[in-house]
């Protein structure tokens, strides 16, 4: 599969894919070669259907990991061998609207309190100060933050999109008491030495940990903060396409999904069978 290989990941560089969509796609088709132990080249329509139940009653995968393996056989099938795949014979899953559960912002303030590592908890404040993602956090410069403009620079996100996000007081002085602390020279975050970045899973099993301390037993890692930051924002009053460019949405769509957190509030004028009531319907 070797020569597959390079022609891959030849392509997808060439498309710009971001690198962890590289290592997934590169993943699954190394997992489906196995398999059926060929070379992708080797392997029917058919075949990949089979796969597919396979992961689907076998392995269990969720709709999510299916569609992720379904992307990356079409990239290979479509674009590197120009063999296109039927979408009746390998369509896509629905998508899963389960909706986790929203930390509040006691819950937030508990986690954040039983996290004693300054520098681990300067990442769990900026997560949920900011709604970066863990992986655009543990990526951040020291050159990033520009406090005369009050804007922190997110490079290379996710779909190799660059953005600014808001800076606010708030913020600077939590990252100036962690500065006082640590002194970082390039990386905000370092691991052993101030050129070596900070691993994400760092900060994620950092937040673990906190939330077991704090009796948090609600589902959820730490993108947990990101979905709390979102919510609450818009409980605030934030605009809705202020939030999008926030949190790095291509889609406003991406972003309405967290109003299913929002409560109706209708100025205390009751449930519908006391507006029947109040009305004199009858």
């Amino acid at each position: 599969m070797s020569h597959l290989r390079q022609q891959m990941i030849e392509l997808m560089v060439l498309k710009g894919f971001a690198p962890n969509t590289q290592k997934t796609y590169l993943h699954h088709i190394t997992q489906l070669a196995n398999y059926f132990h060929r070379s992708p080249d080797k392997i029917d329509e058919e075949q990949l259907r089979q796969y597919l139940l396979y992961c689907h009653q076998v392995k269990q995968w969720s709709h999510s990991s299916c569609r992720q393996f379904i992307h990356a056989a079409r990239f290979m099938f479509d674009k590197v061998l120009n063999q296109p795949i039927s979408k009746e014979r390998l369509p896509f899953p629905k998508r899963e609207e389960k909706i986790p559960e929203l930390l509040s912002r006691e819950d937030v303030s508990r986690i954040i309190e039983c996290c004693l590592d300054l520098r681990f908890q300067t990442g769990l404040k900026l997560a949920y100060g900011t709604g970066l993602r863990v992986s655009e956090i543990a990526k951040l410069m020291v050159k990033d933050l520009d406090s005369e403009r009050g804007v922190i620079r997110v490079v290379n996100s996710k779909g190799n999109k660059d953005r600014e996000i808001d800076f606010t007081e708030g913020l600077k002085k939590v990252l100036r008491t962690y500065w006082r602390e640590y002194h970082p020279i390039s990386w905000l975050f370092y691991s052993r030495t101030p050129q070596t970045q900070l691993a994400k899973s760092s900060l994620q099993k950092a937040y673990t940990q906190a939330k077991l301390k704090a009796e948090v037993h609600k589902v959820g890692g730490i993108h947990g903060l990101r979905h709390a930051y979102a919510t609450h924002q818009l409980e605030s009053g934030m605009p809705l396409p202020q939030l999008q460019h926030q949190l790095g949405h291509a889609q406003v769509s991406t972003t309405l999904r967290y109003t299913r957190w929002i409560k109706c509030q209708f100025n205390d004028k009751g449930d519908t069978f006391d507006l029947l009531k109040n009305n004199q319907l009858t």
